[in-house]
Formats: C-alpha cells, sequence, structure tokens
C-alpha cells in the first residue's frame, strides 16, 4: 500500500483540544448551552470527535453561528475572531466536499475560505488553504498549478516561522514530485521535512517523513533500506499509541516481505494492519488492505480463505466505490473461482475487471489530457513572459541612455507618486473597515447561491444516478456482446474450412438474429480429427443468462473435441451433457433444467458422409426436391427429469447438391403476420422448399426478409438460428 500523497491540514475553528471527550457528552452539553463563545467551542470539539458524515452538520452550525454574530458585533477584536472562524468554517467544508468526491464545490468552499483569511490577513490560514487547492490541482493533473500552490505556502509558513507548516508542505511538495518521477526531488524534500521534526520533537510526525523515506527506497529497489525506515516508523507509531499509523507501517512492510516470497509474514503484516483498521473503522483502508491478505492466500493456496477474504474486500470496495480495488479483488477472485471449478463466478469476476480496467483507462486518458492542456497553458505563458520581460529590457535600456533629463522627470514623478501614495494611504485608513465587510458580504452571497444550487443540484443528481446506473447495464450487456462474437466461430474459418474451392459446389449461409443485445442461441464450428464439425444450439433462457449459457457450452465443446479428443456428435453431446450438470448442477438438489437444444453435425468431406446428433431439434435435408426431416432424441443437452439415456448417432452418405438445414425453435415459434400467429415448421419448410435451389447468400436474405416483414409491429420472441449447408 502506498503512503497516504498528502497529509491535508484540517484547521478547526480554534486551537486544538489537548483532551478528547466523549461525543455524546459534547452533543449534550451542545444542546444546554446558551452562550454563543461556548456553542462555537463545543462545535470545534465536536468535529473533532465524531466521524466525517456528522461533521458537516457541525461545520454548518458553526458558519450560521458566525454569520449571525458577524452582523451585530462591533469589537475589531471579536469580528477578528469570529471571521478567522467562519474562513476555517469553509475550509472544513471545502474539505468534507473533497471527501466525497464534490471537487468543484470543494474548490469553492476553500476560495471563499481563502478571500477572508486574506482580508483579516490571517497567514497560517492562507497557507493552510493553498495547501487543500494544491491537492485538488495535483488529483486534477495540474501540476504547475499544485506545486505553485504548495509553494506559496511554504513561503508564508516561513516567514511566519511555522516549523510545523513548513515540515508538513515539504511532504506535500516530495509527495507531488515523485507522483511525477522525480523521486530524488522527493527524497530531499522528505529529509529536510524528517529534520524539522526532529527538531520539534514531534514523533508522529517524524514517523510519517520515515514511511515516505521508506517507500522511496523501497519503490526504487533498495529493500533493505525500505525495511530499515519502516522499522523505525512502527516503533514510533508504537510510542505514540497512533494505532492509525501503526496499520500503514504494518502494511508497508507486508509488501516488503511479499516481494521478498516470505508469504506468511507478509500475511502476519497484513492481517495486524488490518485488524488495527476494522477497530479504527478505517474502511477505505481495510478495502485496499483486503486485497494484499487475498493475495497472499491465494499465493499460499488457501482458496476458502482467499475466496472469503476477497468476496468481503470487493463488498467493501464497490460500497465505496474505489475502482482499483474492485479491479484488483476481481481479477483474484475470478483466479480463485476458476481454481475452485466456479466457472460461472470466474466469469462473471472477469467480466468486472475488464469493466474496471476499461473505466480506469479511460479516467487516466482523460486525465493525462487534462494535464497535457495545463502544461501547454503553462509553457505558454511561460514562453510569453519571457518575451515580455525581454522587451521591457530593451526599454529599459533605452531610457537609461536618455540621461540627465530623464532622470529628473523621474525624480519629479516620484515625488508626485510619493504625494499620491500619501493621499491613497489616507483614504486606505477612511475605508478599510468598509472594505472588510464589503467581502464578508460578498462571501455570504456567495453561499447563499451555493445553498441554492444544492438544492436544485440534488434533484439532478437523482435523475443523473437512474441514468448512469442504466448506462453501465447497457454498457456491461454490450461488452457482454462483445466477448460473445469474439467466441462465436468467424464466417472466415467456416469458408476456409469448408469451402474454401466454390468450385466443388459447397457454399453454406448463417442466419443469425438475436432477440436482444446477446443471445443464447449460437453457432459453432471446428476442423478437428479430419472432419468438419458445425452445430446450431438453443441454450436455456436468452439475453444475459443464454449468452453466459453460450459461452459455457462453445467452451465445453472446444474442451471435449480438441483436449478429450471425442469424435462422434452422439458422443460429443453426452459428455457435454455431463460437463453442464457437473457446472450447473452438481449436486443434483436444484430443480434446474440449464442446458441446450443442439443440432451437431460431423462432415467427412473425403469420403463424403455425414455424422448427426439431435438434441429436442430437427436435422432438415432436402434432396431431389425432397425435405427429408430426422427427428430428435427428445431430451436436451443438460438435466432431465425421466431416465437419461444415450443420444442417437445418425450416420448417413451425402449426394452432391444435397442441402441440409440447422436450425434453433426461435423461426417457427415467431408471431406477426394478418393474424398474429405463430410462423410455424410447416410454412418455414414450405419456404425452404421453394427456394432451395438460390444460392445459399440469396436464401439468407430471403429468410431475413420474410420473417422481418412477418413480424412487423409483434416483439421478437426468440433467438433465431438457421444454418444451410450445401454439399
Amino acid at each position: 500500500m502506498k503512503i497516504k500523497t498528502h497529509i491535508l491540514l484540517w484547521l478547526i475553528f480554534s486551537v486544538c483540544i489537548s483532551y478528547a471527550q466523549d461525543a455524546d457528552s459534547l452533543k449534550l452539553a451542545l444542546k444546554n448551552a446558551t452562550q454563543d463563545t461556548v456553542k462555537l467551542k463545543l462545535l470545534v470539539q465536536l468535529s473533532d470527535a465524531c466521524e466525517i458524515e456528522e461533521v458537516e452538520g457541525y461545520v454548518t452550525q458553526a458558519i450560521l453561528l458566525c454569520k449571525k454574530n458577524l452582523k451585530n458585533v462591533t469589537n475589531e477584536r471579536e469580528r477578528y475572531v469570529y471571521l478567522r472562524h467562519l474562513a476555517a468554517a469553509f475550509n472544513n467544508k471545502g474539505f468534507i466536499n473533497d471527501q466525497f468526491g464534490n471537487i468543484e464545490k470543494a474548490l469553492k468552499y476553500y476560495e471563499l475560505g481563502l478571500k477572508i483569511q486574506e482580508v483579516i490577513k490571517d497567514k497560517r490560514g492562507v497557507a493552510i488553504s493553498l495547501n487543500n487547492m494544491a491537492y485538488i490541482y495535483d488529483n486534477l493533473g495540474d501540476v504547475p498549478k499544485a506545486l505553485e500552490y504548495m509553494h506559496k505556502a511554504l513561503k508564508i509558513q516561513e516567514e511566519i516561522n511555522d516549523k510545523n507548516g513548513i515540515a508538513i508542505s515539504l511532504i506535500n511538495i516530495g509527495n507531488v514530485s515523485k507522483a511525477h518521477g522525480d523521486e530524488s526531488k522527493a527524497l530531499e524534500y522528505f529529509i529536510r521535512s524528517l529534520k524539522i521534526n526532529e527538531e520539534l520533537h514531534d514523533n508522529g510526525s517524524i514517523a510519517v517523513a520515515l514511511l515516505n523515506i521508506g517507500d522511496i527506497y523501497y519503490t526504487s529497489g533498495d529493500i533493505l533500506k525500505g525495511l530499515e525506515y519502516f522499522n523505525k516508523a512502527l516503533k514510533l507509531y508504537e510510542d505514540e499509541g497512533d494505532r492509525y499509523g501503526m496499520s500503514y507501517a504494518l502494511i508497508n512492510l507486508g509488501h516488503i516481505y511479499q516481494k521478498q516470497g516470505d508469504f506468511d509474514r507478509a500475511f502476519n503484516n497484513f492481517n495486524k494492519g488490518l485488524e488495527i483498521q476494522e477497530s479504527e473503522k478505517d474502511k477505505a483502508g481495510i478495502a485496499k488492505t483486503l486485497v494484499n491478505v487475498t493475495k497472499v492466500l491465494y499465493k499460499q493456496g488457501k482458496l476458502d480463505k482467499a475466496l472469503e477474504s476477497g468476496v468481503r474486500g470487493l463488498n467493501l470496495s464497490q460500497e465505496l466505490g474505489y475502482p482499483e480495488e474492485i479491479k484488483a479483488t476481481s481479477e483474484l477472485l475470478s483466479r480463485i473461482y476458476a481454481k475452485m471449478g466456479s466457472y460461472k463466478n470466474a466469469y462473471e469476476m472477469q467480466v468486472l475487471f475488464k469493466q474496471m480496467t476499461d473505466s480506469i483507462v479511460s479516467e487516466t486518458n482523460k486525465k493525462a489530457a487534462i494535464q497535457k492542456g495545463f502544461q501547454y497553458e503553462y509553457d505558454k505563458k511561460a514562453a510569453a513572459d519571457s518575451i515580455k520581460v525581454a522587451a521591457e529590457r530593451k526599454v529599459f535600456d533605452a531610457k537609461l541612455k536618455q540621461g540627465k533629463t530623464q532622470r529628473t522627470a523621474l525624480y519629479l514623478g516620484i515625488a508626485v507618486i510619493a504625494l499620491f501614495s500619501a493621499f491613497m494611504y489616507n483614504r486606505f485608513r477612511v475605508t478599510k473597515k468598509q472594505k472588510q465587510i464589503i467581502e464578508v458580504q460578498k462571501a455570504e452571497v456567495e453561499q447563499q447561491r451555493q445553498l441554492a444550487d444544492e438544492r436544485r443540484v440534488v434533484a439532478e443528481d437523482q435523475k443523473h444516478i437512474i441514468e448512469e446506473k442504466q448506462k453501465e447495464i447497457l454498457d456491461s450487456i454490450h461488452y457482454a456482446k462483445r466477448i460473445q462474437q469474439a467466441m462465436l466461430t468467424s464466417e472466415e474459418y467456416i469458408t476456409s474450412n469448408f469451402c474454401e474451392n466454390k468450385k466443388d459446389g459447397r457454399d453454406y449461409f448463417i442466419f443469425y438474429q438475436p432477440k436482444d443485445i446477446v443471445s443464447g442461441d449460437f453457432y459453432w464450428a471446428l476442423s478437428h480429427h479430419g472432419k468438419f464439425y458445425i452445430a446450431a444450439a438453443d441454450c436455456t433462457g436468452h439475453g444475459v443468462p443464454g449468452a453466459f449459457m453460450s459461452l459455457l457450452n462453445i467452451s465445453f465443446l472446444n474442451a471435449n473435441v480438441i483436449e478429450s479428443g471425442f469424435k462422434e456428435p452422439a458422443a460429443i453431446l453426452n459428455e457435454q451433457r455431463k460437463e453442464i450438470i457437473k457446472a450447473l448442477n452438481p449436486t443434483g438438489t436444484e430443480n434446474s433444467k440449464d442446458g441446450m437444444d443442439c443440432v451437431l453435425c460431423a462432415f467427412d468431406l473425403q469420403e463424403n458422409k455425414m455424422q448427426f446428433a439431435l438434441a429436442n431439434n430437427p436435422l432438415w435435408i432436402i434432396r431431389n426436391g425432397q425435405l427429408i426431416e430426422i427427428k430428435a432424441d427428445k431430451m436436451p443437452v443438460g438435466k432431465y427429469d425421466e431416465n437419461i439415456n444415450d443420444f442417437t448417432a445418425h450416420s448417413m452418405d451425402l449426394q452432391k447438391g444435397d442441402v441440409i438445414y440447422l436450425l434453433t425453435d426461435g423461426y417457427a415459434d415467431q408471431f406477426g403476420g394478418t393474424k398474429g400467429k405463430k410462423f410455424k415448421y410447416r410454412h418455414l419448410k414450405d419456404l425452404l422448399l421453394a427456394n432451395v435451389a438460390k444460392p445459399m447468400a440469396e436464401q439468407k436474405e430471403m429468410l431475413s426478409k420474410t420473417i422481418n416483414d412477418w413480424k412487423t409491429g409483434v416483439e421478437q420472441v426468440d433467438d433465431i438460428l438457421i444454418i444451410g449447408v450445401r454439399v
């Protein structure tokens, strides 16, 4: 686990409280308080004591309390105090919005706080606001602006000799430098921060610096140095009783042991860190650590425990909306399920992993594009400034040559400016108080506008959530379609292996029209064992459930023919049935009839023979103008309530010009026509007999036009698949 990129300064309304109080007692005290100053102090303490979900309410109360008093206060000292508290409250409001992903709102609140801090010249507050805004700009990819704000904050902290603030700013700048590839510069900043914290004897901050230094050594490959610094940090956290810090140190040590292949020690460290995070209710830390725990358990071969840890981590990551953790956990779970033989779950996790990968790549590319734009603007401004400076220098040199006359004019100008400055200083004293009031009023107006926007955004957010969920579902289904299309045998493969030489008369067509985006019907072909296999199948269900069944059946067909070596269609379907029952209903306790209806043919193109097996769907052969129907075995390839018998093995000699049709029931069962009735098999037979002499491509077009005209105005009821083969 990486060290936190930034350590945010969250300024509470007054000085930090040196002791902790029970949140319930503080709430009771707030309820009974009558004086505003006491209420404000209690709100500060509650903000420290409560979870972040509750903090926003107390921050809002503090804002309202400050505004109420600013309307009536006359004492300048009191006004300064309330303005300082109001600025800090805006800063806290920005921090809360940042934590919940509302970046634009966070920046606006930080800017409100910054304006007030600049008016009242609260330099420490200005530095804190600049650091928080820099953190956001870095996350947005605007590195030049982030570093600009951080260096401004550092300069202010050096002016007021805020050593603690200086140390934190150095850590922030170091982390930005490290994140963008300058590890040597980052190490310099971390070491400077470490020295300042050692002067201050601030063990907690020393430990933070040690963790960051250790992380530099670890990522650069110096494992022993990394181990040394992580152990030093852990010892300091233990001495301070800082359990949160202890968890991060333990987890970083776990990474080192994992990299060394010492999985037992890695697991012990990860598990200790996890126990602390659970006791501290650190959900973000728990989600990240569970990825590491699951990975180590998987490496140790403890699949049951790895599965338990992985499922828990995935649920928490999805709850928090952490795409990186969802991606890592789903990939691990896919491997675990595959090793345990749970292929359905393995497939679902693989789809989730790919979805998260695509999402993260998209977000990374977007951020890179934004950063590139920022860098372009930054370089352009730097170039413009350089040209401007050169031009000003040229003018300045020319003026110097004008000599004594121009110097005299300059002195007169300075005198005029001095008189004007004296006049302006006098006016400034008169209007200073009015300016402060105007700035505060502007901030209040902005706050009111923000509140109005929030009410409007609530309704829009609900609409966006629904639209986003719908888009996620459709994106997932379209992604499943791409997977299914990739698994179907390509027509190029069929052409090259069955009818590459058109002169021999062999030809085919595949008419495939799913009901939904994805389909439960599928076709499959394979050239193997000196035979050409082709199948038309109808899996249980349609849409996403049917599509999953089709992928499972395609995998089993490939495995049974290529890996297991089955050659005869009947034997292939017998084995296919065993695999389906084993995968989907191994105990026989569920009332599950998942499987498929299937026509599977094997052509011996040298001997001009055909073997085939039929599960529920018939095979039609048109020879010399007559349609021959081979009846199917009345049982599916899957679980069956009646006695399970072997599929019948059929074989026949082929004659030149024979046309064989493999089909599912979707075409004949489609409702439509003038009376809204089914198309029916009799009608389909007549249609094929009437058009059998046409080229196969024209037959496909005829079938498509006929069924689509038939169902005009009526929803398609099932997936449709017909394969025609001419020998």
